[in-house]
C-alpha cells in the first residue's frame, strides 16, 4: 500500500493536546513510545471490532507549514477470517471501519478528510501519515476515527523537515537455516498493549493442527532468500528460520549512526477453517498469480528451475501422529 521510503527526522514534535471521545486528556498515554497504550473505545471487542472511537490530537499553532508527516505508534487487535465472516453474515453488526482522518472546517464542525489513513497492521508498529494537504483553516487539530480495536501507544510530527543524509546498502543473504523450534512462552503484559513473547521459555510441544502437503526440508536454505522469485522457504507452526548477513566492511562516516532494516516478501495462510483451502499447504502461491486461491486458468509455473526447487526442498510434512496423540491424551 506504502511504497518503500525511509523517513528522517530532526525535530520531533509533540502534539500540544490529545484527547479521546469522551474528552479526556490522554495526552501522557501517547507522548513517548513506553508500552503505555491509549484505549479509546468503552466497551468489550465483539468479534474484532468495537464502540466508534477516536483520537483527537492538536498540533497547536503552525505557522502555514508546507509539509506536516504524523508518527504514529500503535497496533491492531487482528481479527481472524472466522471473525470477519461472521461480522457478513450478521445485518445487525456494525462493518468494519478502518481509520480515518477528521479535520474542523471553518464553524468548527468536523469533516472527513481522508476517509482510509492507513494503519498499523498487527502487533505494535509505527506508520508515518502525510497530512500536509488536510487541514481547511488554520485550525491544526485532527481526528483519528474508527471501530476497530486499536490502541495507540505513541504520537508525534514533524513540520517543514528537510530530508537528511542517508545512504542505503543492500546487504545479501549470507546464510539461512530452517529448524524446528517450539512455541515461546506468551507474556501478558498487562495494560492495552499486545501480549509480548519470551524467547528463552520454549515449548517443543506440537500446539496447532498440522496442514496436509509439503513444506521445505530442515536445513540451509540460503539459495531461496537471495532474490524475489518463486522459490519460497515454507515452514509452518514451531518452525523456525534464522537469517545471517554479512556486515558492510566499511565504518559508517564520522558522525553517522547504522541502522538495519529488514526487507522481506512472503505470503502466509491462516490455518482457519473460515479459509479456503486453509487445511492445505497447496495451492503454493507464485508471484504471477492473478489472486488466491486461483483458478483453472492458473498454476504454479512448470520449469526446469521450478521442478527442480519442489523436488530438492519441498519434502516435508507435518507430524500429525505426534499431534493427534498429544489430543487424544489431553481430552483424557
Amino acid at each position: 500500500m506504502a511504497e518503500f521510503k525511509v523517513h528522517t527526522v530532526r525535530n520531533r514534535q509533540v502534539p500540544l493536546a490529545a484527547r479521546d471521545k469522551h474528552g479526556h486528556d490522554v495526552l501522557a498515554d501517547v507522548h513517548s513510545e513506553d508500552g503505555v497504550f491509549m484505549k479509546g473505545f468503552d466497551g468489550p471487542a465483539r468479534r474484532g471490532l468495537v464502540d466508534e472511537h477516536f483520537l483527537e490530537l492538536d498540533l497547536g499553532p503552525l505557522a502555514r507549514p508546507r509539509q506536516v508527516t504524523l508518527f504514529l505508534t500503535g497496533w491492531l487487535f487482528p481479527a481472524s477470517t472466522s471473525l470477519r465472516l461472521g461480522v457478513s453474515q450478521d445485518p445487525s453488526a456494525a462493518k468494519p471501519r478502518p481509520p480515518a482522518l477528521l479535520v474542523p472546517d471553518e464553524h468548527g464542525n468536523w469533516q472527513v478528510a481522508r476517509e482510509f489513513m492507513g494503519f498499523p497492521g498487527g502487533r505494535t508498529k509505527t506508520i508515518a501519515v502525510d497530512i500536509s494537504d488536510v487541514f481547511l483553516t488554520a485550525d491544526y487539530r485532527v481526528r483519528i476515527a474508527t471501530n476497530m480495536e486499536f490502541c495507540w501507544d505513541a504520537v508525534f510530527f514533524s513540520v517543514d523537515e528537510e530530508p537528511a543524509g542517508l545512504e542505503l546498502t543492500r546487504l545479501p543473504v549470507a546464510a539461512a537455516d530452517l529448524h524446528y523450534r517450539g512455541f515461546s512462552a506468551i507474556i501478558d503484559k498487562g495494560g492495552f498493549g499486545p501480549d509480548g513473547y519470551d524467547y528463552n521459555r520454549v515449548s517443543t510441544a506440537p500446539k496447532w493442527a498440522p496442514m496436509a502437503g509439503l513444506f521445505t526440508r530442515y536445513g540451509d536454505v540460503t539459495e531461496l532468500l537471495q532474490q524475489e522469485d518463486d522459490l519460497t522457504v515454507i515452514f509452518g507452526s514451531g518452525d523456525e528460520l534464522t537469517v545471517a548477513f554479512d556486515v558492510p566492511q566499511n565504518s559508517p562516516p564520522t558522525g553517522w549512526k547504522r541502522d538495519f532494516l529488514l526487507h522481506n516478501v512472503g505470503w502466509d495462510k491462516d490455518n482457519d477453517l473460515s479459509v479456503v483451502t486453509s487445511q492445505a499447504v497447496e495451492p503454493l502461491p507464485f508471484h504471477g498469480m492473478s489472486g488466491y486461491p486461483y483458478g483453472a486458468d492458473d498454476e504454479f509455473p512448470d520449469t526446469a528451475r521450478h521442478r527442480e526447487y519442489l523436488r530438492k526442498y519441498q519434502t516435508r510434512t507435518q507430524n500429525n501422529v505426534d499431534f493427534w496423540r498429544q489430543t487424544q491424551r489431553f481430552e483424557k
